[in-house]
C-alpha cells in the first residue's frame, strides 16, 4: 500500500506528515493538524485517492452553485491550495446507500456533515449533459443518492483535492 506523503510547509521547512490509519474503517487514514479539532483534519479516502477535510462543513452556509464552485476554488486549508468540487462520482464515491442519515459507511472518520429532512444536499461540479445548462448535480448525504438542481438553487459544499500534484507517493 502506498501512502500519500504531503509535504507541508511549516515554518519556512518541508516536513512529512503522517497518516494514521482510522481504526474504524481502514479505508480511510486521517491526518490531525495537532490541534485536537476535528475540523482542522484532512482524511485521505484508501479507495479513491483522494483528500478530503475532514469536516463537511468547513465553507459555512449553503450557496448557489457558482459560489459553491469559486469558494471552493479558492479555499485554502491544510497548508494547500487546488481544492475544488468534486464530481458527483467521486462525491457518490463516500456513501454507502445501504445507509441513511447521513449514508456514510460505519466508522467513517467525517463530522459535520450536513443530513436529514429539508437540508440542502452537496454540489458537485459535474454539469448536467443535455442541452439543460442551468442545472448540476448534487449528492444529497441523507440517502447517498445523486440528483439535478437548478445552479440558484442553495446547497452545501465539500470540497476535495487530488492525492497527485505536491503529494509524493512513498
Amino acid at each position: 500500500m502506498h501512502r500519500p506523503s504531503w509535504e507541508l510547509f511549516v515554518d519556512t521547512t518541508d516536513s512529512s506528515i503522517q497518516w494514521i490509519d482510522h481504526a474504524p474503517n481502514r479505508r480511510f487514514a486521517v491526518h490531525t493538524a495537532g490541534t485536537n479539532t476535528p475540523a482542522d483534519d484532512v482524511v485521505w479516502d484508501k479507495e479513491t485517492g483522494l483528500i478530503w477535510p475532514r469536516s463537511a462543513s468547513l465553507l459555512g452556509a449553503s450557496v448557489n452553485w457558482l459560489d459553491a464552485s469559486t469558494k471552493a476554488r479558492e479555499f485554502r486549508f491544510a497548508s494547500r491550495i487546488g481544492w475544488r468540487l468534486p464530481t458527483v462520482e467521486e462525491l457518490s464515491s463516500l456513501f454507502d446507500t445501504r445507509r441513511s442519515n447521513p449514508a456514510l459507511p460505519t466508522g467513517h472518520p467525517f463530522v459535520a456533515v450536513q443530513s436529514g429532512s429539508g437540508v440542502p444536499a452537496y454540489w458537485t461540479s459535474t454539469n448536467h449533459e443535455s442541452a439543460i445548462t442551468g442545472a448540476a448535480w448534487f449528492v444529497d448525504p441523507s440517502a447517498g443518492a445523486a440528483g439535478l438542481a437548478n445552479k440558484s438553487t442553495p446547497g452545501f459544499i465539500w470540497p476535495v483535492r487530488a492525492a497527485r500534484g505536491g503529494v509524493s507517493w512513498t
